[in-house]
């Protein structure tokens, strides 16, 4: 096994461990290296990537309409959160260690929401006819609805896909998109 990173970079020179190790292993040491040190940098990258593919995706004449309307829903999530986490930045614009934390969430956040639609389509492709959608269509959005996570009392802007039938993603913005994937990962399917 290797040594940490941190290990590494703080008793052997860098030159000795790019010696010991092969190519891929020195891609990876590299990368592993330059996230450690912009990380917060990097979690608001991880952000933006995800927008900018939604958007991409959205636009694209290519693509399906359904996929390009799951896309906008993404894009509108993200954006959604941006703004909320924007404003609780704007209250202590002076303190990096509140603004660090408020890119970590979103970061965060936007991986989960990810992931829960990526499961969400995962699902629904694999069900039956029928009954079978409609339990999957129920499962999520509960969990969507139920983990409300800046608790906003604009209820047409958060709900503006819930019950719209024009969409597949019938999901609230104002989501816990952590809790909400763990609740759709620890039902039995």
């Amino acid at each position: 096994m290797f040594p940490s990173v941190y290990y590494l970079c703080r008793k052997t020179p860098i030159v000795a461990i790019m010696y010991n190790i092969n190519l891929s292993s020195k891609v990876l040491f590299i990368a592993i290296a330059m996230a450690g040190s912009s990380m917060s940098t990097y979690a608001q990258d991880v952000f933006k990537e995800i927008q900018r593919m939604s958007k991409a995706v959205a636009k694209d004449p290519t693509k399906d309409i359904e996929t390009r309307k799951i896309a906008t829903f993404k894009s509108d999530v993200l954006t959604y959160m941006g703004m909320k986490i924007r404003e609780n930045v704007v209250v202590d614009t002076a303190n990096i260690a509140f603004f660090n934390e408020n890119v970590k969430i979103l970061n965060e956040q936007s991986l989960a929401m990810y992931e829960f639609l990526n499961m969400f389509m995962e699902k629904l492709s694999t069900a039956g006819k029928g009954r079978e959608k409609d339990i999957i269509m129920t499962v999520f959005k509960a969990a969507s609805i139920n983990n409300p996570y800046f608790m906003d009392n604009d209820h047409e802007l958060v709900l503006a896909y819930y019950n719209n039938d024009k969409y597949l993603t019938q999901f609230s913005l104002d989501t816990d998109w952590i809790k909400a994937l763990g609740e759709v990962k620890k039902r039995k399917w």
